[in-house]
Protein backbone atom coordinates (compact mmCIF):
# COMPACT_ATOMS: atom_id res chain seq x y z
CA UNK A 1 0.00 0.00 0.00
CA UNK A 2 2.81 2.25 1.05
CA UNK A 3 4.47 1.94 -2.47
CA UNK A 4 1.35 2.61 -4.48
CA UNK A 5 0.66 5.87 -2.32
CA UNK A 6 4.26 6.72 -3.33
CA UNK A 7 4.21 6.09 -7.02
CA UNK A 8 0.81 7.74 -6.90
CA UNK A 9 2.26 10.56 -5.42
CA UNK A 10 4.71 10.75 -8.06
CA UNK A 11 2.66 9.94 -11.04
CA UNK A 12 0.68 13.31 -10.09
CA UNK A 13 3.68 15.23 -9.57
CA UNK A 14 4.80 14.23 -12.95
CA UNK A 15 1.20 14.97 -14.52
CA UNK A 16 1.32 18.63 -12.91
CA UNK A 17 4.76 19.54 -14.07
CA UNK A 18 3.94 18.06 -17.72
CA UNK A 19 0.85 19.82 -17.55
CA UNK A 20 2.64 23.29 -16.65
CA UNK A 21 6.04 22.49 -18.59
CA UNK A 22 3.57 22.23 -21.76
CA UNK A 23 3.96 24.74 -24.66
CA UNK A 24 0.96 27.09 -24.54
CA UNK A 25 -0.12 26.28 -27.83
CA UNK A 26 -0.85 22.66 -26.59
CA UNK A 27 -3.84 23.47 -24.67
CA UNK A 28 -7.05 22.90 -26.87
CA UNK A 29 -9.95 25.28 -27.12
CA UNK A 30 -12.44 24.01 -24.22
CA UNK A 31 -10.08 23.08 -21.60
CA UNK A 32 -10.12 24.49 -18.26
CA UNK A 33 -7.92 25.88 -16.02
CA UNK A 34 -7.64 25.95 -12.47
CA UNK A 35 -6.09 29.21 -10.77
CA UNK A 36 -2.90 28.04 -10.51
CA UNK A 37 -2.43 26.08 -13.95
CA UNK A 38 -3.91 29.86 -14.95
CA UNK A 39 -0.85 31.55 -13.35
CA UNK A 40 1.53 29.09 -14.65
CA UNK A 41 -0.02 29.33 -18.20
CA UNK A 42 0.54 33.42 -18.39
CA UNK A 43 4.19 32.88 -17.12
CA UNK A 44 4.56 30.76 -19.84
CA UNK A 45 2.67 33.28 -22.12
CA UNK A 46 5.08 36.01 -20.55
CA UNK A 47 8.04 34.17 -22.30
CA UNK A 48 6.87 34.79 -25.98
CA UNK A 49 9.06 36.47 -28.31
CA UNK A 50 7.95 40.14 -28.57
CA UNK A 51 8.51 41.87 -31.68
CA UNK A 52 8.66 45.34 -32.75
CA UNK A 53 5.49 47.05 -34.09
CA UNK A 54 5.63 47.29 -38.03
CA UNK A 55 6.96 50.31 -39.20
CA UNK A 56 4.98 50.40 -42.79
CA UNK A 57 1.69 51.81 -43.55
CA UNK A 58 -0.84 49.61 -45.08
CA UNK A 59 -4.50 50.95 -46.76
CA UNK A 60 -7.25 49.67 -48.65
CA UNK A 61 -5.56 49.95 -51.75
CA UNK A 62 -3.22 47.11 -50.34
CA UNK A 63 -6.23 44.09 -49.99
CA UNK A 64 -5.32 41.47 -52.57
CA UNK A 65 -7.84 41.68 -55.43
CA UNK A 66 -9.98 38.28 -56.19
CA UNK A 67 -12.05 36.62 -54.06
CA UNK A 68 -9.90 36.46 -50.98
CA UNK A 69 -9.73 40.27 -51.34
CA UNK A 70 -13.39 40.77 -51.42
CA UNK A 71 -14.27 38.17 -48.19
CA UNK A 72 -11.04 40.72 -46.59
CA UNK A 73 -12.89 43.45 -47.56
CA UNK A 74 -15.72 42.11 -45.89
CA UNK A 75 -14.14 42.09 -42.77
CA UNK A 76 -13.33 45.18 -42.82
CA UNK A 77 -16.66 46.45 -43.62
CA UNK A 78 -18.49 44.62 -40.92
CA UNK A 79 -15.58 46.30 -38.36
CA UNK A 80 -16.17 49.72 -39.36
CA UNK A 81 -19.79 49.47 -39.81
CA UNK A 82 -20.82 46.85 -37.31
CA UNK A 83 -23.71 48.32 -36.44
CA UNK A 84 -25.42 48.34 -39.95
CA UNK A 85 -24.11 44.93 -40.83
CA UNK A 86 -24.47 42.88 -37.35
CA UNK A 87 -25.59 44.47 -34.80
CA UNK A 88 -29.43 44.74 -33.36
CA UNK A 89 -30.79 47.39 -35.44
CA UNK A 90 -28.33 45.81 -38.53
CA UNK A 91 -29.33 44.05 -41.97
CA UNK A 92 -28.39 40.79 -39.88
CA UNK A 93 -28.94 40.96 -36.23
CA UNK A 94 -26.12 38.61 -35.29
CA UNK A 95 -24.52 41.04 -32.42
CA UNK A 96 -26.48 42.37 -29.31
CA UNK A 97 -23.85 45.62 -28.52
CA UNK A 98 -25.13 49.42 -30.34
CA UNK A 99 -21.47 49.89 -31.34
CA UNK A 100 -18.85 49.32 -34.24
CA UNK A 101 -15.60 47.43 -33.37
CA UNK A 102 -13.28 50.28 -34.53
CA UNK A 103 -14.94 52.67 -31.41
CA UNK A 104 -12.44 50.67 -29.50
CA UNK A 105 -10.33 48.96 -32.20
CA UNK A 106 -9.48 52.02 -33.62
CA UNK A 107 -7.65 52.58 -37.42
CA UNK A 108 -4.82 54.59 -38.02
CA UNK A 109 -6.07 56.98 -40.48
CA UNK A 110 -5.79 54.27 -43.25
CA UNK A 111 -9.90 52.88 -43.14
CA UNK A 112 -8.44 49.55 -41.59
CA UNK A 113 -9.93 48.67 -37.73
CA UNK A 114 -7.86 47.78 -35.24
CA UNK A 115 -4.43 48.91 -36.93
CA UNK A 116 -3.83 51.64 -34.48
CA UNK A 117 -0.88 50.88 -31.61
CA UNK A 118 -2.07 50.67 -27.90
CA UNK A 119 -5.59 50.43 -28.69
CA UNK A 120 -6.87 47.00 -28.88
CA UNK A 121 -5.11 46.38 -32.26
CA UNK A 122 -6.51 43.13 -34.22
CA UNK A 123 -2.96 43.29 -36.03
CA UNK A 124 -1.62 39.88 -33.66
CA UNK A 125 -4.76 38.90 -33.24
CA UNK A 126 -4.19 35.57 -35.41
CA UNK A 127 -1.02 34.61 -33.26
CA UNK A 128 -2.53 35.42 -29.82
CA UNK A 129 -5.16 32.43 -30.02
CA UNK A 130 -6.53 29.91 -28.90
CA UNK A 131 -5.61 31.76 -25.52
CA UNK A 132 -6.40 31.30 -21.57
CA UNK A 133 -10.23 33.76 -20.96
CA UNK A 134 -9.54 34.73 -17.45
CA UNK A 135 -13.19 35.39 -17.22
CA UNK A 136 -14.21 31.56 -17.44
CA UNK A 137 -10.59 29.97 -16.92
CA UNK A 138 -11.48 28.19 -20.50
CA UNK A 139 -8.88 28.33 -23.58
CA UNK A 140 -11.01 29.87 -26.18
CA UNK A 141 -11.03 30.33 -29.84
CA UNK A 142 -10.52 33.82 -31.90
CA UNK A 143 -14.21 33.08 -32.98
CA UNK A 144 -15.28 32.77 -29.38
CA UNK A 145 -13.27 35.78 -28.38
CA UNK A 146 -15.35 37.73 -31.59
CA UNK A 147 -18.47 36.30 -30.11
CA UNK A 148 -18.28 37.22 -26.86
CA UNK A 149 -17.70 41.34 -27.67
CA UNK A 150 -20.67 40.85 -29.37
CA UNK A 151 -22.43 39.63 -27.05
CA UNK A 152 -23.95 36.78 -28.96
CA UNK A 153 -23.62 32.84 -29.32
CA UNK A 154 -22.84 30.42 -31.97
CA UNK A 155 -25.73 29.91 -33.31
CA UNK A 156 -26.89 33.64 -33.92
CA UNK A 157 -22.89 33.99 -35.21
CA UNK A 158 -21.20 30.24 -36.32
CA UNK A 159 -17.71 29.33 -37.06
CA UNK A 160 -18.37 29.26 -40.60
CA UNK A 161 -20.66 32.16 -41.55
CA UNK A 162 -18.98 34.53 -43.94
CA UNK A 163 -19.48 37.03 -41.72
CA UNK A 164 -16.69 35.31 -39.40
CA UNK A 165 -14.91 33.99 -42.31
CA UNK A 166 -14.29 37.61 -42.93
CA UNK A 167 -12.87 38.77 -40.04
CA UNK A 168 -10.26 36.23 -39.69
CA UNK A 169 -9.86 36.30 -43.15
CA UNK A 170 -8.89 40.55 -42.00
CA UNK A 171 -7.37 39.60 -39.30
CA UNK A 172 -4.72 36.62 -41.43
CA UNK A 173 -3.90 39.30 -43.58
CA UNK A 174 -3.10 41.81 -41.43
CA UNK A 175 -0.62 39.56 -39.94
CA UNK A 176 1.10 38.66 -43.03
CA UNK A 177 0.83 42.14 -44.81
CA UNK A 178 3.03 43.45 -41.48
CA UNK A 179 5.50 40.63 -42.01
CA UNK A 180 4.60 39.03 -38.34
CA UNK A 181 6.28 35.96 -37.86
CA UNK A 182 4.50 32.92 -35.91
CA UNK A 183 3.54 32.56 -32.30
CA UNK A 184 4.87 36.13 -31.50
CA UNK A 185 3.77 39.30 -29.92
CA UNK A 186 3.68 42.41 -30.97
CA UNK A 187 4.81 45.88 -29.25
CA UNK A 188 1.85 47.43 -28.65
CA UNK A 189 -0.61 45.47 -29.36
CA UNK A 190 -2.46 45.96 -25.54
CA UNK A 191 -2.82 49.11 -23.83
CA UNK A 192 0.67 51.60 -22.95
CA UNK A 193 1.25 51.69 -19.27
CA UNK A 194 0.80 55.15 -17.96
CA UNK A 195 2.16 56.62 -14.63
CA UNK A 196 -0.58 56.30 -12.11
CA UNK A 197 -1.11 59.16 -9.25
CA UNK A 198 -0.55 57.90 -5.47
CA UNK A 199 -4.10 59.08 -5.07
CA UNK A 200 -7.52 58.15 -5.62
CA UNK A 201 -9.19 58.72 -8.59
CA UNK A 202 -11.30 61.75 -8.57
CA UNK A 203 -14.89 61.44 -10.26
CA UNK A 204 -15.83 64.94 -9.68
CA UNK A 205 -12.47 66.91 -11.22
CA UNK A 206 -13.26 63.99 -13.77
CA UNK A 207 -17.10 65.51 -14.50
CA UNK A 208 -15.36 69.02 -15.11
CA UNK A 209 -12.92 67.42 -17.38
CA UNK A 210 -15.49 65.41 -19.16
CA UNK A 211 -17.22 68.25 -19.99
CA UNK A 212 -14.29 69.82 -21.31
CA UNK A 213 -12.83 67.51 -23.88
CA UNK A 214 -15.76 64.22 -24.18
CA UNK A 215 -18.91 65.67 -23.99
CA UNK A 216 -18.87 67.36 -27.69
CA UNK A 217 -18.82 64.04 -29.04
CA UNK A 218 -20.34 61.91 -26.58
CA UNK A 219 -22.61 63.84 -24.82
CA UNK A 220 -23.52 65.25 -21.26
CA UNK A 221 -25.18 61.82 -21.03
CA UNK A 222 -22.58 59.78 -22.26
CA UNK A 223 -25.14 58.33 -24.96
CA UNK A 224 -22.96 59.72 -27.87
CA UNK A 225 -24.52 60.86 -31.22
CA UNK A 226 -26.95 58.49 -33.21
CA UNK A 227 -26.69 59.21 -37.29
CA UNK A 228 -29.89 60.33 -38.64
CA UNK A 229 -30.47 56.84 -40.30
CA UNK A 230 -30.13 54.86 -36.83
CA UNK A 231 -34.01 53.16 -36.84
CA UNK A 232 -32.86 51.89 -40.29
CA UNK A 233 -29.42 50.48 -38.42
CA UNK A 234 -27.21 53.55 -39.54
CA UNK A 235 -25.68 53.10 -35.95
CA UNK A 236 -23.38 56.25 -34.06
CA UNK A 237 -21.71 58.67 -35.53
CA UNK A 238 -19.96 58.93 -32.07
CA UNK A 239 -20.51 55.86 -29.62
CA UNK A 240 -22.16 55.66 -26.35
CA UNK A 241 -20.01 55.09 -23.44
CA UNK A 242 -22.60 53.03 -21.93
CA UNK A 243 -21.90 50.22 -24.28
CA UNK A 244 -19.59 48.49 -21.61
CA UNK A 245 -21.43 46.64 -18.47
CA UNK A 246 -20.82 46.95 -14.82
CA UNK A 247 -17.88 44.70 -14.10
CA UNK A 248 -16.78 44.36 -17.97
CA UNK A 249 -12.86 45.48 -18.60
CA UNK A 250 -13.78 49.16 -19.15
CA UNK A 251 -15.63 49.25 -15.80
CA UNK A 252 -12.16 48.76 -14.26
CA UNK A 253 -11.01 52.32 -13.65
CA UNK A 254 -7.16 51.66 -14.60
CA UNK A 255 -8.25 49.62 -17.57
CA UNK A 256 -10.12 52.89 -19.49
CA UNK A 257 -7.66 55.42 -18.52
CA UNK A 258 -5.10 53.33 -19.87
CA UNK A 259 -7.47 53.42 -23.21
CA UNK A 260 -8.20 57.19 -22.62
CA UNK A 261 -4.44 58.17 -22.27
CA UNK A 262 -3.20 56.76 -26.16
CA UNK A 263 -6.56 57.30 -27.75
CA UNK A 264 -8.81 60.54 -26.54
CA UNK A 265 -9.91 62.95 -27.42
CA UNK A 266 -10.11 62.14 -31.70
CA UNK A 267 -6.79 62.58 -32.62
CA UNK A 268 -4.04 61.47 -29.30
CA UNK A 269 -2.26 58.32 -29.43
CA UNK A 270 0.40 56.94 -26.93
CA UNK A 271 3.04 59.08 -28.50
CA UNK A 272 1.43 62.05 -28.87
CA UNK A 273 -1.11 62.00 -25.91
CA UNK A 274 -3.72 64.64 -25.40
CA UNK A 275 -4.64 63.76 -21.50
CA UNK A 276 -1.93 64.09 -18.80
CA UNK A 277 -2.15 60.53 -16.60
CA UNK A 278 -4.25 62.05 -13.90
CA UNK A 279 -6.61 64.07 -16.29
CA UNK A 280 -7.22 60.20 -17.71
CA UNK A 281 -7.78 58.48 -14.70
CA UNK A 282 -10.12 61.13 -13.19
CA UNK A 283 -12.48 61.19 -16.86
CA UNK A 284 -12.53 57.05 -16.53
CA UNK A 285 -13.26 57.52 -12.72
CA UNK A 286 -16.48 60.39 -13.78
CA UNK A 287 -17.21 58.13 -16.68
CA UNK A 288 -17.54 54.22 -14.88
CA UNK A 289 -19.21 56.27 -11.70
CA UNK A 290 -21.42 58.93 -12.92
CA UNK A 291 -24.04 56.89 -14.62
CA UNK A 292 -25.89 53.88 -14.11
CA UNK A 293 -24.83 50.74 -16.30
CA UNK A 294 -26.64 47.47 -17.19
CA UNK A 295 -25.36 44.35 -15.24
CA UNK A 296 -22.70 42.32 -17.29
CA UNK A 297 -24.51 39.18 -18.12
CA UNK A 298 -23.24 36.11 -19.28
CA UNK A 299 -23.06 34.33 -22.79
CA UNK A 300 -21.89 31.46 -24.14
CA UNK A 301 -18.10 31.48 -23.04
CA UNK A 302 -18.19 34.76 -21.47
CA UNK A 303 -19.11 34.79 -17.72
CA UNK A 304 -20.92 36.92 -15.92
CA UNK A 305 -20.30 39.14 -13.15
CA UNK A 306 -21.03 37.06 -10.56
CA UNK A 307 -18.65 34.88 -11.80
CA UNK A 308 -15.88 36.62 -12.83
CA UNK A 309 -12.19 35.67 -11.78
CA UNK A 310 -14.64 32.96 -8.97
CA UNK A 311 -11.94 30.40 -10.38
CA UNK A 312 -8.89 32.78 -10.74
CA UNK A 313 -8.42 34.46 -7.73
CA UNK A 314 -4.54 35.12 -8.42
CA UNK A 315 -5.25 36.43 -11.19
CA UNK A 316 -7.72 39.44 -10.43
CA UNK A 317 -6.42 42.90 -11.09
CA UNK A 318 -6.63 44.43 -7.43
CA UNK A 319 -8.70 46.96 -9.18
CA UNK A 320 -11.38 44.51 -9.70
CA UNK A 321 -14.44 46.08 -8.13
CA UNK A 322 -17.92 45.07 -8.27
CA UNK A 323 -21.16 45.49 -6.07
CA UNK A 324 -21.64 41.46 -6.46
CA UNK A 325 -18.28 41.31 -4.65
CA UNK A 326 -20.06 42.12 -1.18
CA UNK A 327 -17.18 43.97 -0.29
CA UNK A 328 -17.87 46.54 2.93
CA UNK A 329 -17.90 50.12 1.69
CA UNK A 330 -14.37 51.27 2.59
CA UNK A 331 -13.14 48.15 1.04
CA UNK A 332 -15.48 48.58 -2.36
CA UNK A 333 -14.15 52.12 -2.80
CA UNK A 334 -10.70 51.90 -1.81
CA UNK A 335 -10.89 48.86 -4.52
CA UNK A 336 -12.73 51.05 -7.06
CA UNK A 337 -11.14 54.36 -7.19
CA UNK A 338 -7.65 53.31 -5.96
CA UNK A 339 -4.88 53.95 -5.09
CA UNK A 340 -3.67 50.42 -6.46
CA UNK A 341 -0.39 48.68 -5.66
CA UNK A 342 -0.27 47.77 -9.71
CA UNK A 343 -2.53 49.62 -12.03
CA UNK A 344 -0.88 48.71 -14.84
CA UNK A 345 -1.42 44.86 -14.36
CA UNK A 346 -3.17 42.88 -16.60
CA UNK A 347 -3.46 38.96 -16.60
CA UNK A 348 -2.07 38.11 -20.10
CA UNK A 349 -1.28 41.72 -21.99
Amino acid sequence: MRKFIVFFGLAVSAISIALFAKNISDYKVGTELNDKQGVEYFKERAKTKVVPWADKKLTIDDVPKGKDGELIRYGIELLMNTEAHLGPKGKLKMTDPEVTCVACHLHDDNGLPGTKKYAFPFVNSINNYPMLDIETMTIISLEDRIRGMGHTDSVRFPSDSKEMRAILAYFKWLKEAYNYGDKVKVEGEFLAKIKFPNRPADPVKGKALYAVHCAACHGNDALGIKNDNYEQGGGHLYPSLMIWPDGGHMSMLPFLARFLKSTMPSGASADNPILSDDEALDIAAYINTGFVRMPMHTTEGRAGIDTAYSKSPSLKPDYFASPQQNLDPKEFIKVKYGPWKNPNYFPGE
